[in-house]
Order: C-alpha cells, then sequence, then structure tokens
C-alpha cells in the first residue's frame, strides 16, 4: 500500500470518525424531512421560552454596555424572562433560543415584527433555514446526532463496529423516536443525557476521572428534564449488582466517585445554568419537583380505553391492563427486526458467563476483565469486578418502562416518556446483530468475505427500521408495527394515534385557500403560539383568525379543525351540530387512518323575496 493509502486508512480508523460520519448523517437526515412535520403544542412554548431566554442574553449585553451589569441579575429582570415555562429546566429551550438568534433569517422589520413574545431588534446572523420553526429546532436535530454518535461508541465497547453501527442506526431508525428527535421538547434530548450519563458512569468504574464527568454530565441531565431524577436510581441499581458479593462477605461497598459526584456536581450544573433558581433556590426547587410528582393525568387512548386517572386499587383487571402498556407499547412501536435482534442480543447477554474466555462468546469482544490483583475503591470501585453488562442492559432498558407501569404515573405522553430506554435497546440489538454475524460468518472461510458478509448483514438488518421510519414520517406517533398491523392496525386495536396537535400541517394550503370571508376559524388542539409560527414561518396568512379554545367557540367559527383522539369525540359532534352537516369538508389521513378532519360552514343560500302582487 502506498503512502496515501496508509494514510486514508489511518485516518477512518481514528475512533471519533464513525461516530461522526453517523451523527453527520443522522442530523442530515432530519433536516432532509424536518419541514414536513408541524409544530407540537409543548414545542410552540418552548419556541417563546427559549426566545424569551435569549432576551435575557441581549438585556445583559445592554446592561454590560451601559456599565450596569448588575441590572440583568437582579430578581425582577431575571424572572421577567425565565419565569415563562419554569416548570421545565432551561438547558434546551436556552439552546434553542440561542440558534434561533443565530440562524434563521431575520425579519426584524416588517408586519411580523410584532408576532414575537419579546422586542426583536434588528441583528445579524448566519441564515442557515428559511423557516425560523427549523433554527428553532436545529439543537433537537443535533442532540439526536450526537445520541447516535454515542450509542456507536457505547457499543464498540461490547461488540465489533459494523455491529455497532448497526446499533446507532437502530437506535433513531424507531419511528417513535424519529418523530420526537426532531422538534423542540426533551424527550430525545433526555434520552441523550441519560445515555452519556450512563457512559460516564461505566466509564468510571475503571477510571477515576470519569467519575468527575458524570457529576458535570448529570448537572446537564438535570437541566434537560426531570426525568433525571431517575438516573443514579437505575445505575444504583446496576452498582449493588456488581459489588453483591461485598455483601456476603459483610463488607459493604463504598460510595462510588461517580455518584459523589452526581449528588454534588449535578445540582450546582443545574444552579448555574438555571437563572430562574437564583434568587430563591430552595423554594423554587420545591415548586418544580412538587408539578411533576403531582402532574395531572390528560387524557390518552390505550387498547381502546380513554386513560385520565389511575385506575382504583379495586380494580383488579384495569389496574392490571394499564401495567401493561409501557410493555405492549414497546412491542407495538419498536420495528420487529429491532425486536428480534434484541431478542438474540438478550439470550447472548444472560449466557455470557462471568469467568468466559474471550472466545467463549465472541458477539462481545470488550467486556473490559478486571484488572490482576487490582482492589476496588471509591475512585474505581470496579477495578476487581465484571462488569456485568446483561444487568446494566436490563435496569437500563426495563427502569424506564416499570416507571411508566405505575398506576400512579401518568401515561399521556405514551412512548415519548420511555424514550430513555430506546438508546441501550439498540445496543443489545447491536449484540444480537454481532451474534447473527458470527453464526454467518462461520460458514465462510475466507477472511474478506467475512468481513464483506459482517458489512452486508448490518445494512440489511437495519434497512427495514429505517424504511418503516421513513415512511412513517411526519406522523411517528401514530405508527404501530407489523405485529400490531401498521397505521390501521394499531388505530382498530385502539391505541393512540397523536397528541399536541401537530397534524394540521398538511391541511394548512387547503385552509389557506378556503378562509372564510368571517376569517373566524376554530383550531381546537393547535395552540395559538403554534398558529403565531406558522405565520412566522410564511405558512399561514398575517391576521389569520383564531376565536379561541372551548367547547362553546366551536359555533362561533365558520372554519372548523378537530384533531381525532379518542377523548376529542365530542367535538365532532359539535361541529355537525353547528355546521348541520356531518361531512368534513376535507381530511388528512396517513395510510387510510385519518388524523385531522375539517369542518366548513356553508352559506345560507340568498333570501328569496317573495314577487310582488
Amino acid at each position: 500500500m502506498d503512502e496515501v493509502g496508509q494514510k486514508t486508512r489511518r485516518r477512518w480508523g481514528r475512533p471519533w470518525m464513525v461516530p461522526l460520519l453517523l451523527a453527520l448523517a443522522t442530523s442530515g437526515w432530519m433536516l432532509a424531512v424536518e419541514g414536513r412535520q408541524g409544530l407540537a403544542r409543548d414545542e410552540s412554548q418552548y419556541f417563546r421560552a427559549g426566545e424569551r431566554y435569549w432576551g435575557w442574553f441581549e438585556a445583559l449585553g445592554d446592561a454590560v454596555r451601559a456599565g450596569k451589569p448588575g441590572q440583568a441579575f437582579s430578581h425582577a429582570v431575571v424572572d421577567s424572562y425565565w419565569a415563562d415555562n419554569h416548570e421545565h429546566p432551561p438547558l434546551m429551550k436556552t439552546l434553542y433560543g440561542l440558534s434561533w438568534r443565530m440562524f434563521h433569517r431575520c425579519d426584524c422589520t416588517g408586519p411580523k415584527r410584532g408576532l414575537h413574545p419579546i422586542a426583536v431588534h434588528k441583528h445579524r446572523t448566519l441564515p442557515l433555514f428559511a423557516r425560523e420553526s427549523t433554527a428553532f429546532r436545529f439543537p433537537a436535530i443535533l442532540m439526536a446526532g450526537l445520541g447516535v454518535a454515542l450509542v456507536y461508541w457505547f457499543a464498540r465497547r461490547f461488540v465489533g463496529p459494523w455491529a455497532a453501527a448497526g446499533a446507532a442506526v437502530l437506535s433513531v431508525a424507531q419511528p417513535h423516536y424519529f418523530f420526537h428527535a426532531q422538534i423542540s421538547c426533551f424527550d430525545v434530548p433526555i434520552a441523550v443525557m441519560a445515555l452519556l450519563v450512563a457512559l460516564a458512569y461505566w466509564k468510571s468504574l475503571r477510571a477515576p476521572h470519569w467519575g468527575i464527568l458524570c457529576g458535570v454530565f448529570y448537572g446537564l441531565a438535570l437541566a434537560t428534564k426531570h426525568n433525571a431524577w431517575l438516573i443514579p436510581c437505575f445505575l444504583l441499581v446496576h452498582y449493588l449488582w456488581m459489588r453483591r458479593r461485598d455483601f456476603l462477605r459483610l463488607r459493604p461497598p463504598r460510595i462510588p466517585l461517580a455518584f459523589v459526584s452526581m449528588a454534588t456536581l449535578g445540582p450546582i450544573v443545574l444552579f448555574v445554568l438555571w437563572p430562574w433558581l437564583w434568587h430563591a433556590p430552595v423554594p423554587r426547587v420545591r415548586e418544580w419537583m412538587q408539578r411533576h410528582a403531582q402532574h395531572e393525568h390528560y387524557n390518552f387512548e390505550y387498547l381502546g380505553q380513554n386513560w385520565n386517572l389511575p385506575p382504583p386499587p379495586a380494580q383488579t383487571g384495569r389496574w392490571l391492563l394499564r401495567a401493561t402498556f409501557p410493555f405492549v407499547s414497546t412491542a407495538f412501536t419498536v420495528p420487529v427486526t429491532t425486536l428480534a435482534l434484541a431478542a438474540a442480543g438478550t439470550l447472548v447477554l444472560a449466557r455470557r458467563r462471568r469467568k468466559a474466555a474471550p472466545d467463549d462468546e465472541p458477539s462481545i469482544i470488550n467486556c473490559e476483565p478486571p484488572e490482576p490483583g487490582a482492589r476496588a475503591s471509591w475512585l474505581r470501585p470496579g477495578a476487581d469486578v465484571d462488569l456485568a453488562p446483561g444487568i446494566f442492559f436490563a435496569v437500563q432498558i426495563l427502569g424506564p418502562l416499570a416507571t411508566l407501569a405505575l398506576p400512579a404515573t401518568p401515561i399521556f405522553g405514551g412512548v415519548k416518556h420511555f424514550l430513555a430506554a430506546m438508546p441501550f435497546l439498540a445496543m443489545v440489538a447491536g449484540v444480537g446483530l454481532a451474534w447473527v454475524t458470527r453464526q454467518a460468518a462461520s460458514l465462510v472461510r475466507a477472511e474478506r468475505l467475512r468481513r464483506a458478509l459482517s458489512a452486508a448483514l448490518a445494512v440489511l438488518l437495519c434497512l427495514p427500521a429505517v424504511a418503516e421510519t421513513q415512511r412513517s414520517h411526519p406522523d411517528g406517533t401514530g405508527h404501530y408495527n407489523l405485529l400490531a398491523g401498521g397505521f390501521a392496525g394499531g388505530a382498530s386495536l385502539g391505541m393512540n394515534r397523536q397528541f399536541w396537535g401537530y397534524s394540521v400541517l398538511p391541511l394548512l394550503p387547503w385552509i389557506k385557500a378556503h378562509l372564510p370571508p368571517s376569517n373566524r376559524i376554530y383550531w381546537h388542539d393547535v395552540l395559538h403560539d403554534a398558529v403565531l409560527m406558522y405565520v412566522r414561518d410564511g405558512r399561514l396568512p398575517l391576521g389569520i383568525g383564531d376565536v379561541g379554545v372551548g367547547e362553546p367557540l366551536v359555533a362561533q367559527a365558520d372554519l372548523g379543525i378537530v384533531i381525532l383522539e379518542k377523548h376529542f369525540a365530542v367535538y365532532d359532534y359539535l361541529h355537525w351540530e353547528s355546521y348541520q352537516t356531518t361531512q368534513p369538508a376535507q381530511v388528512y389521513a396517513h395510510e387510510g387512518v385519518p388524523f385531522v378532519v375539517a369542518y366548513q360552514r356553508k352559506a345560507p343560500p340568498p333570501r328569496q323575496e317573495p314577487l310582488p302582487p
């Protein structure tokens, strides 16, 4: 091989090259299709909050230039910007606002200027995106790309490069995960943060400096979403299992540096990143925790029933049915090939022996065996024991699912509430892919053909999940897999098909073409913030009507939208009664399953004046 070829091979052999390419490919895929996905209720509120948060940084800059930087840190000024949507931590919303400020094509002097929640001044931008909503979504898309890179990096500790790449692809090629990965919310970002904290914890079992990083990453997770409260619990279960022999010797294990770091550095990072806490940290942390510990149960359809309250303990059958929700939902939403590979990986991990020689289980190629003569310490708590990857994956997957199985836990967000389990499920599927590849390679003698076979199998087994994800877009929340019978099968089974009012986007061109003369429109579950963003994006005309929210307002509109969910059935009836027709003027459906209907009030016939005698 010549010198140029050797340099090229070394460059591709660098450990960061493949994760970087996977991250770029993931982000590119999402940017290519993001514009087809409508704006969700919560997302539109985070747009507004992110813009306000950026306003504080502008106020800080103005105060610094005026020589009075302390003004921006006063209680009143901080709250005027950071109190918006303070029930959720600020990290992602701050990034959304920063991305909006930097990357959208600013229209600061036009008629849309008044649609912003803060005063917008003329400023320079790097105009990457024509739509403001895409600029807001860009950090979420980059975060999803980071998650894919982390899956590859983590999986490489157990399997070869092609199986790790397959795990990375399967982690994002899940319709529900893909849907949430490209919107300005927190569910995929917290899944990525949980993965990052878990990776730091895993590495801290052998390397002390990762214990410090674990605390920093945990602080970032706390600043992303309240799901982070559970991360140390899942890691603690694995740690106690890994050190279980210490209890048999009546010698409790030392507290690892990773947990000390999470308990100390984590809250410090959260406090620094969340200005809303600065002037009253204790009562406001208490308020934040109480808000989510006592969260209301919104309506959600599961197996034909509407769930909006925890089932009473006396109703055992209903209680048990409710407990099956996360497990049945996983079985019906994750692509079947991914589930099959994960089942194979589970068997491989279950059969793995702690003292096995490296060749005994070739699909687990790098489990970091204990160091000879090493002793455990709080800096290196796993130096002398096997790291028990099977239990580690089991806890990371079953922990989020079991939390949603508790009757007191609201399930209104469906799969999105346990997306943190999906990257780990994909890594187990990567172990299964490595096993399949090993079995197939045993039939081939030539080494070059074996390497080609590994690549071919990885591509072949990932293609169905990728195709299924692409086909489901932009309605990933209504997707159900082959076991459920696809979109139509999920609807027939009474599974939830959507929430957040995002699916109105395909009807916007029709709405623009059929605006009633009165300009009175009932938007149903589409928040006014979302309507304003559609206007700012140029998808709706300036001054589009919105009569407001609530059943009595249906009769005041001449064009009405109904988002089809089980508990919204009454809105169909209200439109039938008010508009004197049961015939929708327009329907948006995906693979035959309706998602949104529009009703249009017919103009009364012209009055016939009586003929003169």
